[in-house]
Formats: structure tokens, C-alpha cells, sequence
């Protein structure tokens, strides 16, 4: 979710450069080449996507914050399901980060919720 954000941003700056690849005889050609146009003509519409996947963000914040079961965990186990879960990332990456197996990671979250229940 993150990374569809920052990458929305870039496009409204105009940092990214999404331009097809090009052969070599068609590096060489005087003729036009093809280009690339984004789904978006105006910057407004793409602001309008940003501001819909921001309050979808904020929703599942708020939605997290209200789980008294997830308050109840260590800091550590809070963190892995929040970046795990949450915001999409990796499960090596996560799992690496705290120590753990990807499968080892899963086992002590699902043992910790199961402590809560």
C-alpha cells in the first residue's frame, strides 16, 4: 500500500519514467517512436486515487487500534503483524528482521493470539 502511494507520488512529480523499451534498430530510426501515457490526463485524478487509498490506509489503522487483543501483545509481535499483515510486506523480510523462520514468525504469532484467547 505504501509503495502504491509513493509510487503515485513520484508520477504526480514527475520522477518516474515509464517509457516502453526500445530495440536497437528503433534507438537508430529517425522515424517516431511509440511512447507511454499513463492512465491519468489530469494530475487531479490521480490526487482523487491518492486520497482514496490514504483514507483506505487510515481506515485499517483505525480498525487495528480498536483490536484490544492485538494491544495485549508484546511490542515486538504488534510490529511483525502490523508490517507483515498490514503493510504487505514480505514475510522473509519481516520474520528476518525479528530473528525467526518465516514459518517460525507465524507459529509465535498464532501461539501468542492463541495465549489471548
Amino acid at each position: 500500500m505504501n509503495l502504491e502511494l509513493e509510487e503515485m507520488n513520484h508520477r504526480i512529480l514527475g520522477l518516474s519514467h515509464n517509457r516502453p523499451t526500445l530495440t536497437k534498430d528503433q534507438e537508430r530510426s529517425s522515424l517516431p517512436m511509440p511512447s507511454y501515457h499513463g492512465g491519468y490526463t489530469s494530475p487531479l485524478a490521480l490526487l482523487e486515487e491518492i486520497s482514496v487509498k490514504e483514507q483506505e490506509v487510515l481506515y485499517y489503522q483505525r480498525r487495528l487500534s480498536e483490536c484490544k487483543a492485538i494491544e495485549l501483545l508484546d511490542l515486538d509481535d504488534q510490529n511483525m503483524i502490523f508490517r507483515w499483515k498490514f503493510f504487505g510486506e514480505n514475510a522473509w523480510d519481516v520474520a528476518a528482521d525479528y530473528g525467526y523462520s518465516r514459518r517460525g514468525m507465524e507459529t509465535r504469532i498464532r501461539n501468542e493470539i492463541g495465549k489471548l484467547m
